[in-house]
C-alpha cells in the first residue's frame, strides 16, 4: 500500500470511529483520545489529518450528504420525470435506514450551530442546497404541466420538514410500524396533493 492510499484509509478509519464514538456518546464527551483510541491510532495522525473535531464531524456531514447526492443523481437518470423521482426517492430504504443512524450525530451538530453562528454559517448551506434543489425540481414539474402551479419555496420546505420528521420517527420508534411502507406511501401523499390532474 503506497503511502497516498495509507492516508485515505487512516482517515477512513478515523472518521468511522468519531461516527462510532459520536454516537455513543455524542460529540462533546467523545474526546480526541477516545477517537483515537477506537481508531488505534495517535494523536498526532488524528492531527495530521484534521485541525479539530469540529473540522472531522463537518467531514462526515459532507461524506453523508455526498451519499444522499450521489442517490438523487443516480434516481434522477432512472426516472422519466419528476413525477417518478420523487416516488423513486420513496423508494430509498437504504438510504433512509442509514439517514436513521447517523440523525443522532446531525441533531447534535444542528443544536450546536443554532448557538455558534460560524458553525451555522457552514452547515446552513447544506439546508439551502437542498431546499433549491426540490424547489427547481417543482418548478420543472409545473413547466412540464405535471405538477399544479403552488408555491415551490413552500412545498420544497415541506418535503425537507417530512423528510426529516419521518427519518426521526423511524429512529425513535424503529418497530412502531413497516417504515418501508411508510418512505414508499408519503411521496404518494404528497404527489396527490400536486398532480395536475
Amino acid at each position: 500500500m503506497n503511502l497516498k492510499d495509507k492516508g485515505k484509509e487512516s482517515r477512513k478509519k478515523l472518521l468511522e470511529a468519531a461516527e462510532a464514538c459520536f454516537t455513543k456518546y455524542g460529540f462533546h464527551a467523545s474526546s480526541v483520545d477516545m477517537i483515537c483510541k477506537a481508531a488505534g491510532m495517535s494523536k498526532g495522525a488524528f492531527y495530521h489529518h484534521f485541525t479539530s473535531k469540529q473540522e472531522l464531524y463537518l467531514e462526515m456531514l459532507d461524506q453523508w450528504l455526498k451519499i444522499i447526492d450521489r442517490y438523487i443523481e443516480s434516481a434522477r437518470s432512472d426516472s422519466k420525470n419528476v413525477l417518478e423521482l420523487f416516488r423513486n426517492i420513496g423508494e430509498a430504504k437504504l438510504l433512509f435506514q442509514e439517514a436513521a443512524g447517523k440523525l443522532p450525530i446531525f441533531i447534535e451538530l444542528w443544536v450546536r450551530a443554532s448557538r455558534d453562528e460560524e458553525l451555522k454559517k457552514i452547515t446552513i448551506g447544506s439546508y439551502y442546497k437542498y431546499l433549491e434543489l426540490f424547489k427547481s425540481l417543482i418548478d420543472e414539474g409545473i413547466n412540464e404541466g405535471l405538477i399544479k402551479k403552488v408555491n415551490p419555496d413552500t412545498v420544497s420546505r415541506m418535503i425537507i420538514a417530512v423528510a426529516v420528521g419521518f427519518i426521526m420517527q423511524s429512529m425513535l420508534d424503529p418497530e412502531g410500524t413497516d417504515w418501508d411502507r411508510v418512505a414508499r406511501e408519503c411521496p404518494e401523499i404528497i404527489l396527490k396533493g400536486l398532480v395536475r390532474l
